[in-house]
C-alpha cells in the first residue's frame, strides 16, 4: 500500500501502511490518497474516522457501478482515473468538511498535478474544504487528454497508411483503439450521467456550498466534455476501418481490372493464332507461301492488332492510369499533411475550465 497525506498547510508526507489511523492528523483539514490498499487497511482507517458500516464496505469494493451520493456529511463518488501504460484505474472519492480520502486501485498518472494544486490552494482550501474533491476531479479529467492526443496522433497515421497502402496490421491497431475507447466510454457514461443529473438540480449538492458550485458545475460540463470527445475518437476510428475496407476493396478492383487489360491484349492474338491454326495446312501452303506474305500476316497482322489494342485503352483513359494515380496519392499526401490539426489538444484547451470553474481562479 502506498499512502500521502497532505495537511491544512499544503504539506506533503508519505506515510506508512503500518498503524495508518494513528499518522493522521488531529486537526486541520488534510487530503489523504492511498493506493493499492487491502480491505483490512481500510477497515482500520475507516474505524478510525468513525464511518458506517456502508462507506467502510464501500471504499475497497471495486468494480461495481459508478456512484455518486451526497448528504450533508458526506460526499461519496467513484471515478475513473488515467494509469498511462496500466490503462485506467477505478477510485472512491469520500470528502467530508474535516477529510477528503480518496482510495485508487492502482497508480493514477495526474494525482501529482492534484497534489501540487491543493499545496498552492491551502489558503483556500482551509477557508471552502469543499474547493479539495472538486480540485482533485478537474485533474483527473485532464489527465484523460494526453491518452486522447495519442489517439489523435495514432488515428492520423494510420488513415494515412490506409490511405496510401492498406495493410492487416493498421486494421489490428485500429480495432484495438476502438476497443479502448469503447471501454473509457462505457466507464465514464455512468459517471457523466449522475454528475449531469445532480449539476442540475435546483436545490444543488447538501455538502457542496455555492462559492464552490460553479467549479461543480464546470467539472460536469468537462465530464460531458470528455465523453463526447471520447465518442467522436469511436465513431473517426470506425470510418477509419471502413475507409480501410473500402481501399481494400479499390485496390482488389484494380488488380482485375490489369487482369482484364491484360486478356484484352491477348484475345485479339488468341483469335489470330485459332483462327490459323484450324487452317494451318491451307495458311502454310496458300496464303504464308511466300516469305512476304508470312511477314505480312504471321507477324504484321498480331502486331497490328495489339497496336489497334493499345490504341482503343488509350481513347478509354486506361493508358498511363498507374501513373496518374501515384502522382494524385502523392499530392493528396501532401494536402492531408499541410491540413492536419490536432484535434485532441484543441478539445484539451477548449475542455479547461474557465474562472467559475477551477478553483484556483477564485482564489483571493
Amino acid at each position: 500500500m502506498k499512502a500521502t497525506l497532505i495537511d491544512a498547510q499544503g504539506v506533503s508526507m508519505r506515510l506508512s501502511g503500518k498503524d495508518l489511523a494513528a499518522q493522521l492528523p488531529g486537526e486541520g483539514f488534510f487530503w489523504l490518497d492511498v493506493v493499492n490498499a487491502s480491505r483490512d487497511e481500510i477497515s482500520s482507517l475507516a474505524s478510525a474516522l468513525q464511518l458506517d458500516a456502508e462507506l467502510s464496505a464501500w471504499l475497497p469494493r471495486f468494480g461495481k457501478a459508478a456512484r455518486f451520493k451526497a448528504s450533508p456529511q458526506y460526499l461519496c463518488m467513484s471515478g475513473w482515473a488515467d494509469a498511462g501504460t496500466h490503462g485506467v484505474v477505478e477510485g472512491h472519492l469520500l470528502y467530508s468538511r474535516a477529510w477528503l480520502i480518496t482510495v485508487f486501485d492502482g497508480a493514477a498518472t495526474h494525482l501529482d498535478a492534484a497534489r501540487e494544486r491543493f499545496r498552492e490552494l491551502a489558503g483556500t482550501i482551509a477557508a471552502h474544504p469543499d474547493y479539495a474533491p472538486l480540485l482533485v476531479l478537474h485533474e483527473l479529467v485532464t489527465g484523460f487528454y494526453p491518452r486522447l492526443e495519442q489517439a489523435d496522433e495514432l488515428l492520423d497515421k494510420l488513415e494515412e497508411q490506409i490511405f496510401l497502402k492498406p495493410a492487416a496490421a493498421q486494421m489490428v491497431s485500429l480495432a484495438d483503439l476502438r476497443r479502448q475507447l469503447s471501454s473509457l466510454h462505457r466507464l465514464l457514461v455512468p459517471l457523466r450521467d449522475r454528475v449531469s443529473s445532480a449539476a442540475a438540480s435546483i436545490g444543488g449538492v447538501p455538502c457542496i456550498s455555492a462559492e464552490v458550485w460553479p467549479s461543480f458545475q464546470s467539472f460536469g460540463e468537462r465530464l460531458v466534455d470528455l465523453v463526447e470527445l471520447i465518442d467522436a475518437y469511436r465513431q473517426r476510428t470506425g470510418e477509419a476501418m471502413e475507409g480501410y475496407r473500402a481501399s481494400l476493396s479499390n485496390r482488389q478492383s484494380e488488380q482485375i481490372n490489369r487482369l482484364t487489360i491484360i486478356s484484352w491484349v491477348f484475345l485479339p492474338i488468341t483469335f489470330l493464332t485459332g483462327y490459323f491454326g484450324m487452317n494451318f495446312n491451307w495458311a502454310i501452303n496458300e496464303l504464308l507461301a511466300t516469305r512476304d506474305a508470312f511477314l505480312l500476316l504471321g507477324i504484321g497482322l498480331p502486331l497490328l492488332s495489339l497496336a489497334l489494342t493499345l490504341l482503343l485503352f488509350k481513347s478509354l483513359g486506361w493508358v498511363g492510369t498507374w501513373r496518374r494515380k501515384k502522382l494524385q496519392s502523392a499530392a493528396a499526401a501532401g494536402v492531408r499533411g499541410l491540413g492536419a490539426v490536432p484535434r485532441a489538444t484543441a478539445g484539451h484547451e477548449e475542455g479547461r475550465p474557465g474562472a467559475a470553474g477551477r478553483p484556483a481562479d477564485r482564489e483571493g
